[in-house]
């Protein structure tokens, strides 16, 4: 269970309810303070820069909007939009955005099958400078976020059969979803871990197609991936504004068998100031406000040894730097969009 630290602002804490003293505390002991997380440039850039445009925006422009605004900040315009096949109406939609935002879209090839490292390879032959996912399933995006080297941000959790709004699944998951995330695997029947190699990936991806008809939710996808890896660990790294939701998905993890480590974006409660943030930029000034720790977040989970992480709602930006750190493949659960209730591509024209 995630609980607070009695004696840190950590989140992640374990030792059933209520608050957990430091013997529970990942972040006590030999954890990395602020500093020394953020010593890489980028990495703070990241951190700093999403921070920053979370407060210009706030509530106000959606996460297609958030993400030109951070490109900018971040002096980037070669955009890579990386998507499965099926999603390409979606990703030339993203690309015309990004043309009348004065950035330069690059999309990849797209044949019938995906192929997720190839868009990696062609995405670094023209020396794109970020990767939007523009909506890949849970096994390649899994794929293509170890496969890149540049930063990747989460556009659209591909969602077959919730027209891509993966959080509508959290929102009824005990009414008409309930079969489709509750007890859907027996632990029992879990095969063993067989690692985090491409080769491996890519025949998971292959087989969880072929269950369900290929149109399940993307929870119960991520689920399919998860069992057919013999993953028995998840972690789950998640924007406090959505500690409900990361909530729900835990508990459901939990009912089909797996053992689930969580991860919160403001532990280690570092004020903003403390990072070069100004008061004027936070986004509620005149208050106290920690900056999100996107790279504790990784470094938490991979402390705990996960098998495969889930990213639910984190920040433009943030998302990126969790991507970037964490050990275990990884792949956006919710994208966040706090304009259109988390449903982003309503945002596409």
């Amino acid at each position: 269970m995630t609980v607070q630290c009695a004696e840190c602002p950590s989140f992640v804490c374990r030792g059933g309810k209520g608050k957990a003293g430091p013997k529970f505390c990942p972040m006590h002991g030999d954890f990395p303070e602020f500093r020394e997380l953020y010593r890489d440039d980028r990495a703070r850039a990241l951190a700093v820069r999403a921070a920053v445009i979370e407060g210009e925006g706030y509530g106000r422009w959606t996460r297609l909007q958030e993400i030109v605004e951070f490109s900018r900040a971040m002096g980037f315009r070669r955009m890579g939009i990386a998507h499965c096949p099926d999603m390409a109406p979606e990703a030339t939609r993203t690309a015309g955005y990004f043309h009348e935002s004065g950035l330069e879209p690059i999309l990849p090839p797209c044949p019938s099958d995906c192929d997720p490292e190839a868009q990696a390879r062609f995405f670094a032959d023209r020396e794109v400078e970020l990767t939007v996912l523009g909506g890949m399933c849970v096994a390649h995006e899994a794929m293509f976020v170890r496969a890149i080297q540049v930063p990747v941000i989460s556009l659209v959790a591909r969602d077959q059969r919730l027209r891509h709004n993966p959080a509508a699944a959290l929102y009824t998951s005990r009414s008409y979803l309930k079969g489709d995330l509750f007890g859907h695997w027996n632990p029992e029947d879990c095969p063993p871990f067989q690692g985090w190699e491409m080769e491996t990936l890519d025949g998971v991806a292959k087989d969880v197609l072929l269950i369900g008809g290929g149109n399940r939710t993307r929870l119960a996808e991520a689920m399919d991936v998860a069992h057919c890896l013999g993953a028995t660990h998840l972690g789950i790294s998640f924007c406090v504004g959505l500690r409900e939701e990361a909530h729900i998905t835990t508990k459901i993890l939990q009912a089909n068998g797996f053992l689930v480590s969580s991860a919160c974006c403001k532990t280690g409660a570092v004020p903003k100031e403390e990072a070069g943030i100004a008061d004027s930029q936070k986004v509620r000034p005149g208050r106290p406000e920690m900056i999100c720790n996107p790279v504790a977040q990784a470094e938490l989970l991979n402390r705990e040894g996960v098998h495969f992480a889930l990213i639910v709602g984190q920040c433009v930006g943030h998302d990126a730097a969790t991507f970037q750190h964490l050990k275990a493949p990884a792949a956006c659960l919710v994208a966040k969009d706090r304009v259109l209730a988390h449903n982003t591509t309503a945002a596409l024209p």
